[in-house]
């Protein structure tokens, strides 16, 4: 493995005519341009640094004396990375498992460089795992190119190794939708391709988590109490659903009151408020006894919830459920299960109504999956009009948009137009932000990886 620096030399020449200039003289197009370069310059700085650590990963696999790490006084190999670089062992793991595709040499981890650094391909021995170098081929390029950082390519080698039977085809893919997505939303694109690509695991994950999950509650010398628990997804539907609802109406009685800005960490205590008053409720009355109503809802095929076999979708997390799982919840009075394509309810009303329809925020909750636009929960979102009523716009879902209150400011108050169908939305940017104002693809569309098409399983030879 030798030190990646070609690409770091060309990187530094795009930014040779931004050598002299003062920052604040740039304008706001030459500053965004700048930006841009300047990342793919961090993200390419990196990785020299990176091969180093796979290399001291090899190493610290090696049996001979115990391996490099704790020769010099480390527990592990991401522990010896991670003090270099004065970072957190993640960073250290991310650093790792992209040096691994740089030359393929990484060590895989074992008890030495500690649980998690299988995915980056490489055993101790050389040999490949997590899919292949040709799998990871896709990845390895766009790293080499600068266009995804260490931290994406780590999350996209933990997500093909845990797919058996994983390609190339669906790695370029998930580096297509990494190029274009912070990590946090393409965190949620592998979680939904991990739960498509082999349902039944979904099923074995609910029934671990299930048995692990658990509340407890710490007293502290000063008296306070510190609440702390793992919760698997189906308990945490409608808790979370319910906490975000007080959250988002106590929110918008503040702009409505125009109290200005809530005090930092005001979003805990509301929820921690709405937490008590439901256990007072519980010990005291059968009356509801929140101030915000909400409904848990739950989004399946219809064919999935008849036949007990597919994936379904909760509004509160972005963690996909079994079916069983969902006709589990389905059995709640208080949880709505949206059985997809039944027609069953009228979601066009034309002129009729000036405010979305309960039937239609579901509708595009199920398009958008939350804001369309920065993908924030549907709990934190409203249903805005893309052409206004005012202007001749219709309450129809052609015609609208689940927009968080942030967003939908800012789509306004900074030109943007909005496009959508019924099954996708698209975002245009004013000239300002993108001179060729290409549109940008929002809502659930915006994190959905088409899987390839894969062969059919061929059945053991007896013996």
């Amino acid at each position: 493995m030798t030190f990646p620096v070609e690409a770091i030399d060309t990187a530094r020449e795009e930014l040779a005519p931004f050598e002299d200039r003062d920052l604040g003289a740039l304008s706001e197009a030459e500053l965004a341009a700048v930006l841009e370069m300047t990342a793919r310059f961090a993200r390419l700085a990196a990785l020299p640094h990176a091969a180093v650590a796979a290399e001291v990963a090899r190493r610290s696999d090696s049996a001979k004396g115990g391996g490099m790490a704790r020769k010099h006084g480390h527990r592990n190999a991401h522990q010896m990375v991670a003090k270099g670089q004065g970072g957190t062992g993640g960073q250290a793991l991310d650093a790792i498992v992209t040096g691994g595709l740089l030359g393929g040499t990484a060590g895989s981890g074992g008890d030495e460089a500690g649980p998690g650094l299988g995915t980056d391909g490489a055993g101790a021995d050389g040999g490949d795992a997590g899919g292949g170098d040709a799998v990871r081929a896709p990845v390895a390029a766009a790293v080499l190119a600068g266009d995804i950082s260490a931290a994406q390519a780590r999350l996209l080698c933990d997500t093909l190794a845990a797919l058996d039977g994983a390609d190339a085809r669906l790695a370029a893919r998930l580096v297509a939708k990494a190029v274009k997505l912070p990590l946090v939303d393409l965190s949620k694109v592998c979680a939904d391709v991990k739960a498509r690509w082999d349902a039944g695991e979904v099923e074995a994950r609910e029934k671990r988590q299930r048995g692990e999950r658990f509340l407890s509650f710490t007293e502290g010398a000063d008296g306070m109490v510190t609440l702390y628990g793992k919760l698997d997804p189906a308990s945490a539907a409608p808790i979370k659903t319910l906490l975000d609802a007080q959250v988002s109406a106590a929110f918008a009685k503040r702009r409505n009151d125009r109290e200005g800005p809530a005090p930092a960490g005001e979003a805990g205590r509301i929820r921690l408020d709405a937490l008590v008053d439901l256990a007072r409720h519980g010990m005291r009355c059968t009356q509801a006894g929140t101030k915000a109503s909400t409904t848990v809802v739950v989004r399946i095929d219809e064919q999935a919830l008849r036949t007990g076999v597919g994936l379904g979708w909760c509004d509160a997390l972005s963690t996909p459920l079994s079916a069983g799982q969902v006709r589990r919840l389905a059995v709640d009075a208080q949880l709505l299960p949206v059985m997809l394509g039944t027609g069953s309810q009228a979601l066009d009303v034309g002129y009729a109504l000036r405010f979305f329809t309960p039937a239609q925020r579901i509708a595009l909750a199920e398009r958008d999956g939350g804001c369309a636009f920065c993908h924030v929960p549907v709990s934190f979102c409203d249903a805005h009009h893309i052409v206004e009523v005012s202007r001749g716009g219709r309450t129809d879902l052609s015609n609208g948009v689940l927009l968080c209150t942030k967003c939908h400011h800012r789509i306004h108050d900074e030109h943007w137009q909005v496009r959508a169908t019924a099954t996708e939305v698209w975002f245009i940017p004013p000239a300002n932000v993108d001179p060729t104002r290409a549109p940008r693809l929002g809502g659930k569309a915006a994190l959905h990886v088409d899987l390839p098409q894969r062969a059919p399983a061929t059945a053991s030879p007896p013996g």
